[in-house]
């Protein structure tokens, strides 16, 4: 066989383990030692895995995936959710859908505190759906804002999923960080007109009940915004590193949970979260090394380069194959691990077809968030489910349907505009 031919084996063998429940990262590591070990030989593969560890363990810029994991993990437990959601029915108390809306609002913020899709669906999750149904809006409504709201948290940086593609692309973090703010900030925009569009169909006579004004909120909105501040503010006057902004950032949070009397059970906990979720990321990045070792070797990259360029499709159908097959994946797997897996080997081919690698990051993470929310499997979709054990699997599908065409339209404008995400990065970038 050739190697371009072990190569389409080992991602067919990757997707059929995938899809029989086998961890990534543990899959990605196996099928990329086993394809190297053919093509190359079982000692050199060895070496490779060997190296694929050292190289990822020992490499510093890698330290701040647990440090932004660790501030988002306090201010979740910080009670930061539910201040948000306060602030933002503040704002909008009395307004059409006001409660679907501030909804929306405190997603956006609990994102830029901390930085995980997962983090924020479940903060607005404990936060803000008890009170929706409780005020009568109607399940889909409730259900699709929460889960869709918390797809906001791998946009809007600091992002753990922005973060990531840096780093195995080798892009600037502060580069990436500022191109998915304005991307950020459309999805919300987009996610507010599909909730009042949803509304209007779902509950003609109030699009939703009004909310009413209520105290309080403020300190903890004002807390998030600042911890959004004094990070992304480090950053971009030059007063940190990435790095440095993470660890700050994680040191402030710190803090901020000391002062909002967060117990010590709590800390150790967001501590032991931090220690799961970091250790299970660098299995994955360690399985998307030696992976990517192996499709070098297989030299199956430029051998789809070569097919492309012969299927005559162009560049932009060449995007559009990617992008649906993101969308087609997002059903299936988790979102960083969908990442990890297919960037070594999209990526180089959307350089070939000459697309800029900031914009086709942000346009990968933004396919990847609709993952988040497509059923049958969308993560998202469970964290709201089990905060709402009474409500149907079927309900919560149908109340992310309007939210799922938001992210199509704004896919199409991200790749009609590049300049919505190269455009900051240009004015600003470190």
């Amino acid at each position: 066989m050739s190697p371009e031919g072990v190569g389409l084996t080992g991602l067919a063998l990757l997707t059929l383990l995938l899809a029989l429940g086998c961890p990534v990262g543990l899959a990605m590591i196996g099928v990329g030692l086993g394809g190297f070990a053919i093509l190359i030989g079982p000692e050199p593969a060895l070496r490779i895995l060997e190296r694929a560890a050292l190289e990822t363990a020992g490499n510093p810029g890698f330290t701040v995936i647990p440090l932004f994991i660790l501030m988002g993990a306090l201010v979740a437990r910080a009670g930061i959710g539910r201040d948000l959601f306060e602030a933002a029915r503040r704002l909008s108390g009395g307004r059409p859908a006001g409660l679907a809306l501030a909804g929306l609002g405190a997603s956006a913020g609990f994102a830029a505190a901390s930085g995980s899709s997962l983090a924020t669906a479940s903060a607005m999750a404990r936060a803000a759906l008890p009170e929706m149904r409780a005020a009568g809006t109607d399940p889909r409504l409730a259900a699709g804002v929460i889960a869709a709201g918390g797809t906001l948290g791998i946009m809007i940086p600091p992002s753990i999923a922005l973060l990531l593609y840096a780093l195995v692309m080798e892009q600037s973090v502060g580069a990436m960080f500022l191109a998915g703010i304005l991307p950020g900030l459309l999805g919300l925009l987009l996610y507010a007109l599909a909730a009042l569009a949803a509304g209007r169909i779902w509950q003609p006579a109030r699009l939703g009940p009004p909310t009413e004004r209520h105290r309080g909120g403020g300190r903890g909105a004002l807390a998030a915004l600042a911890l959004f501040a004094f990070v992304m503010g480090g950053i971009y006057t030059g007063l940190f590193t990435p790095t440095e902004a993470a660890g700050a950032g994680a040191g402030l949070a710190l803090l901020l949970a000391l002062g909002r009397g967060l117990r010590f059970g709590e800390i150790r906990a967001a501590f032991g979260e931090t220690v799961t979720l970091s250790a299970t990321l660098f299995v994955i990045l360690i399985g998307a090394e030696a992976f990517g070792y192996f499709l070098s070797v297989s030299r199956l990259a430029p051998a789809l380069e070569d097919w492309v360029a012969a299927a005559g499709i162009g560049p932009y159908g060449l995007l559009c194959a990617i992008l649906a097959f993101y969308l087609l994946l997002g059903c299936l797997m988790d979102s960083l691990a969908m990442i990890l897996l297919t960037v070594p080997i999209f990526a180089p081919l959307a350089a070939a077809a000459g697309f800029d690698p900031i914009w086709f990051g942000i346009l990968a993470v933004t396919a990847v968030e609709v993952g988040l929310i497509t059923p049958p499997v969308g993560l998202n979709l469970f964290v709201v489910r089990a905060a709402a054990a009474d409500m149907p699997l079927g309900t919560i599908w149908r109340g992310v349907l309007p939210f799922v065409l938001a992210d199509v339209v704004r896919l199409g404008l991200l790749i009609a505009l590049p300049g919505l995400a190269l455009w900051l990065p240009a004015l600003l970038g470190p």
